[in-house]
């Protein structure tokens, strides 16, 4: 009987810590959803830019500058769809078709990297798109106009990125966050009965 309830508490722990470690799936999945519906617009903004027809007699150095950051642009939001859009793809599968706990933990540390990933090219890309806004205006205004405007987007910049680390350090503590795996086998038993050699329990790190 002490058996049979010990083994019913340990599985419902075990269930309990699977649907915590669930919920860390669902939300790497969110925020790709999230970087993915971004970065469409974004790649589509740099695509429109890319067909767009420069006057032949601009600065050959400013046109090429120009097409250099719309296509570092257009390149690494499309990184960004390509990893989120492979990654609600396999991730779910992996996780949910594994023939163990291990495989739910496994795709979940590859979720929490390729997201590092993901949002470091979607930074990249933001700057990247920044700056072929400003050098579009200087291609097709003249130079007050285009003086004017670089210093109003400068100035939206320095908002932005202090925005964003405001809201960073809100977030995201200096310490990183914990998650829900718990090491070993939480429902490993063995014959000698209950006690602490019946239980294949480690401490959480």
């Amino acid at each position: 009987m002490l058996q049979a309830n010990k083994g019913n508490v340990i599985s419902r722990f075990h269930k309990t810590s699977l649907e915590i470690r669930n919920l860390e799936l669902t939300y790497y999945l969110t925020v790709f959803n999230r970087l993915s519906s971004i970065s469409s617009i974004l790649a589509g903004f740099a695509s429109s830019a890319l067909t767009m027809s420069v006057p032949g007699w601009e600065d050959s150095l400013l046109v090429t500058s120009f097409l250099i950051f719309t296509s570092c642009a257009f390149g690494t939001n499309l990184l960004v769809i390509l990893i989120a859009t492979l990654c609600n793809l396999w991730g779910p599968g992996k996780a949910l078709r594994g023939a163990d706990q291990a495989h739910l933990h496994r795709a979940i540390e590859v979720l929490e990297q390729a997201q590092k990933e993901a949002m470091r090219f979607f930074v990249i890309g933001l700057f990247c798109y920044f700056i072929s806004t400003i050098l579009v205006v200087w291609l097709f205004f003249d130079k007050m106009g285009a003086l004017m405007t670089t210093v109003i987007l400068i100035f939206f910049c320095f908002l932005l990125v202090r925005q964003s680390l405001v809201i960073r350090r809100a977030f995201i503590p200096n310490e990183g966050f914990t998650t829900g795996l718990i090491h070993g086998n939480p429902v490993k038993s063995h014959p000698e009965g209950p006690g602490p050699s019946g239980s294949g329990l480690t401490r959480a790190r």
